[in-house]
């Protein structure tokens, strides 16, 4: 009797372990099928304003390739409202390839004007106008797709608008031809050699203490300024110590002194801010300070007013 019941059990467990086994391979062979068959982007895009040109255009395009299959795509466009479609890129003649799980992002300058049957349009109160409905329309090899999906794109700068203690802190790096040394680096040596070929080797200020060069050190004095050392290094070649045809040497203090001076002329140490501090404090901060923005730029606007309203003599 004893037995039986085991024999009931383990068979019971193994039909289970079965039907398991059965279900996740049923599950992962339809997302498998699902992620290769049809199109699935999803995408945001930015409207920006400029002093460059009358009209608000597009700033900005992001798509993401959410299938494991190529999108082929040939136009793309922002709808707005029921009939309105900005053609914001044309891709018909070399048409966008966008490979499974890529994402695609182009910026776009400023425009001229938007036009319609050869006839000017403004755009600017659609633009605006939040409860007007926009939408990205994709020309794909499927057709038309609109993008019912928006990239949730988290940045920042959105919570500083919301407390103003919050500080977004950005890298500045001085580059040479697409590479940073550093801010200790005081010269940046372009050796063209003989086979066309070029090297780029940074200078910093106690290099002369180390062994920079295969055949000669360098000396304090070399280091001293931009002419000194490029003098003492076309010595170096003429002495057959330094095998290249031609040698350039770039100032980097002289030169991030000019870059940072208005931007970094005044410096501070970061403190450890409490919980109280940033939610409580610089959360009412942030409200009051926008209360008296918006206080003092009503009596300008006012202001404004009055003094069109008043009589010309």
């Amino acid at each position: 009797m004893e037995t039986t019941i085991l024999d009931s059990i383990i068979s019971v467990t193994i039909s289970c372990v079965a039907l398991i086994i059965s279900i996740a391979a049923l599950v992962y062979t339809a997302k498998t099928y699902l992620l290769k068959s049809g199109v699935n982007i999803r995408g945001t895009y930015s409207t920006h304003s400029s002093i460059s040109c009358e009209d608000k255009y597009i700033g900005s395009v992001t798509l993401e390739n959410l299938k494991d299959r190529a999108v082929v795509i040939f136009k793309i466009y922002l709808k707005l409202g029921h009939n309105y479609f900005i053609e914001v890129d044309d891709f018909e003649n070399a048409p966008l390839i966008l490979k499974p799980f890529q994402v695609f992002k182009k910026e776009y300058d400023p425009i001229d004007l938007y036009s319609v049957s050869s006839r000017r349009i403004r755009l600017n109160d659609l633009l605006d106008n939040n409860s007007v409905k926009r939408q990205l329309v994709l020309s794909t090899s499927d057709g038309k797709y609109p993008v019912r999906e928006s990239i949730n794109h988290w940045d920042p700068i959105l919570t500083f608008f919301q407390n103003y203690m919050t500080a977004v802190i950005r890298p500045m790096r001085s580059t040479f031809k697409g590479k940073a040394y550093g801010s200790d680096a005081k010269f940046i040596v372009d050796f063209k050699m003989e086979n066309g070929k070029e090297e780029i080797v940074p200078i910093y200020p106690r290099d002369y203490e180390i062994k920079k060069f295969k055949q000669f050190n360098l000396t304090k004095e070399s280091l001293e300024s931009r002419e000194s050392l490029e003098e003492y290094l076309y010595e170096k070649a003429s002495e057959g110590k330094l095998n290249c045809l031609d040698i350039v040497v770039h100032e980097l203090e002289s030169w991030r002194n000019e870059v940072y001076e208005m931007e970094n002329k005044k410096v501070i140490t970061a403190s450890n801010q409490s919980w109280f501090m940033y939610y409580i404090v610089g959360r009412m901060y942030t409200i009051f300070s926008d209360y008296r923005l918006k206080k003092k730029n009503k009596a300008l606007r006012k202001k404004r007013a009055n003094n069109q309203n008043k009589p010309t003599e």
